[in-house]
Order: structure tokens, then sequence, then C-alpha cells
């Protein structure tokens, strides 16, 4: 008998253990749910779930977009309080993804206008001002627009200048706009061979590129000649200042550069011809052509190309060569951009 009410006493005891366990589930499902009254559904919330905080959209009113931004294969949670400041903004759905993970800034009113600029190749965020800015003086389309500001073209030559970066090594970019200290010499110049040149000082790296280039071009039946390699700042001076007596500031500005500006000062630019052409008619010869061709190989480029004059801020010069390394000078060959261009999406 004591054993049959043990045994009653037990299965009462795990009924109500089990009557309550299914008590508790419907009183939280009697409770209200703070997402479903927002006005989610219950597929909703499954995707809400997915959060490792989810209780921030409690902040925001109910928005379908919401769902579709999570479900977005670009969707970054740690961006979500980005994404939900644009809700409101009435930008496509990705838009508001590639602003929220790249460039939000709450002082910013984005606008489709401006979303199209970052949506360009060389887009800089921290030019948007200036892509702006320059918009209301010229009536570019946004590739050109992006890509003149970022070579500084919404400033002006010798006028808004600074010290170019030493830090970047044989990546430094010298112009109109960066210039070096009087005083400033690579410390690794080595002479060149009469073989490749005339016996003047080039940067080692340089040299060591340029002879494997020479030797290539060889295998050719071309002959290549260095003209101007490494120039001090003092012989850039005499230079300059010849030219402008001669010519005039203006136009010996459009062919030569200021002491300080020049990149042959760096030791990684060089003057090249052949032993049977000069500057003048160097563009029509055979070793121009092949330079064309195959200088990107060995990680040069032409410095100063046809039609980019009034990026570079020199007249085309066929001869005028700079050093940049193979990955370099192959992607600016490739995709057919000067250097200033290059410098300030990937080295600046």
């Amino acid at each position: 008998m004591k054993k049959v009410i043990i045994i009653l006493i037990s299965i009462l005891a795990i009924a109500g253990i089990i009557i309550g366990l299914n008590f508790n589930k419907i009183k939280d499902n009697l409770k209200p749910n703070p997402y479903i009254e927002l006005g989610y559904s219950k597929s909703d919330l499954k995707v809400i779930n997915t959060l490792k905080n989810p209780d921030i959209i409690l902040k925001y009113k109910y928005d379908k977009n919401i769902i579709a931004i999570i479900k977005n294969k670009d969707f970054a949670e740690t961006n979500l309080p980005n994404y939900l400041a644009l809700l409101n903004s009435n930008l496509e759905l990705d838009d508001i993804i590639l602003i929220g993970n790249k460039y939000y800034d709450e002082n910013i009113t984005y606008t489709n206008d401006i979303v199209s600029l970052m949506k360009e190749k060389y887009y800089i965020h921290d030019n948007l001002e200036r892509y702006l800015k320059y918009r209301e003086t010229y009536d570019k389309d946004n590739y050109n627009l992006v890509l003149e500001v970022n070579a500084n073209l919404d400033k002006t030559f010798y006028v808004d200048t600074e010290p170019a970066d030493l830090s970047k090594e044989n990546l430094i970019l010298v112009n109109k706009f960066y210039y070096l200290d009087k005083d400033y010499m690579p410390d690794d110049l080595v002479l060149i061979d009469a073989k490749y040149g005339v016996r003047q000082y080039i940067k080692s790296i340089t040299y060591e590129a340029y002879k494997t280039m020479w030797e290539a071009a060889s295998n050719e039946g071309l002959t290549l000649y260095i003209n101007s390699p490494y120039r001090s700042y003092n012989t850039q001076s005499g230079l300059y200042n010849n030219y402008a007596a001669r010519d005039g500031i203006s136009l010996a500005d459009t062919y030569s550069a200021r002491p300080g500006f020049s990149e042959h000062q760096t030791g990684l630019a060089f003057d090249v011809t052949s032993k049977t052409t000069n500057f003048d008619n160097f563009a029509y010869s055979n070793e121009y052509k092949w330079l064309q061709d195959n200088a990107y190989k060995y990680g040069f480029i032409l410095r100063y190309p046809k039609g980019k004059e009034y990026i570079t801020g020199y007249q085309y010069e066929s001869w005028h060569y700079r050093y940049v390394g193979k990955d370099i000078a192959k992607y600016i060959h490739d995709n057919d951009i000067t250097y200033e261009e290059y410098y300030a999406y990937f080295v600046k």
C-alpha cells in the first residue's frame, strides 16, 4: 500500500512539473512581443534573432527595409546603427549598405549625387568636399572629376605646395605640388657605366632595373642611352633659370621643373634616348616604340604622357621615365593613368 501511495505521489509530482512547464510556456506566449507589436512578422523574428544585439531595432519605428538590410550579402552587424540612421534618406538599400560600411558620417547629408561619386573607382572619401567644390566650377563627369581632384587640379601649381613624403621612399611623388629640400640627395647613388649612358649618378634600384631593361632591348637590336639621370637641386636651379631667362617663366614651367620640384632629384627618374636619336625625334624611334610596350615589365613608366599634360603639368616627354616597380608600372600601363592619379589613391 505504501508503495502505491509513493508511486501516486511521484506521478502527481511529475504531472505537476509538466503542467507547470507548459503553463510557463503558455504564459510566455501570452506575453506581448515588442517586435510583433512594432509590426514585424514571425518570419521577420527569425531574421532578427540572428543578430547578437537585436534590441537596437526596438529604438526605431517599424521598417520592412530593416529585414532586407540584415539579409543583404554585405551586411555587417557592427554597422547596423549606420544603416538605421540612413533609412530616411530615400537611398537604395545597396547604397545604404555601401555608405554604412565605408563612408558614414552623421554630418553629411547623403544624396544620390554624392553616392554616385562614392561609386567611382578612385573615390577618396577625404576628398568629398573638394569634389563637390570643384564641380561648382567645372562641368566634369564623375570619373574625371574624381581623378582630377585626386591629382590636386583643384589647387594651383607651385602655390599649394608641401614637402614630398620621404617615408614613401621609392614611391615618393615629386611634382608641382610636392617638393624636395635643397639639401636632399639619395643615399644610394651609383655611377652609370658608359655602356648604358652618361657617366653620371642614379639611384641604385633604378640603375639595376634599367640595366635589365637595357639588355632586353639590346637583344632585339635596340640601343637605349641615359642622357640625364640624377640632378642636384643646384643643377636643376641652373637649368631652370637659364630656360626662364630664355623663354620666360610661363613657357619654361611647361617643360622644366623649378628647383626642388624636379623628379630627377629623387634619382628615380632619367631621360633616355638612343645613340642615334635626340629628344626631338626619339618619339619616332624603334627604341621608343619598344619602351611603350615593354618598359612597365621592368618597373618603369612614361612619366609625362601625351594627353595628360593638364595633370602632370608638363609637356609630353617621350624620353622621361620613372622607376616605380613592376606591379605598379603594370597597373599604370594597363589603366592608362598618371603617377599622380595612382599615388593619390594607392600610396598617399
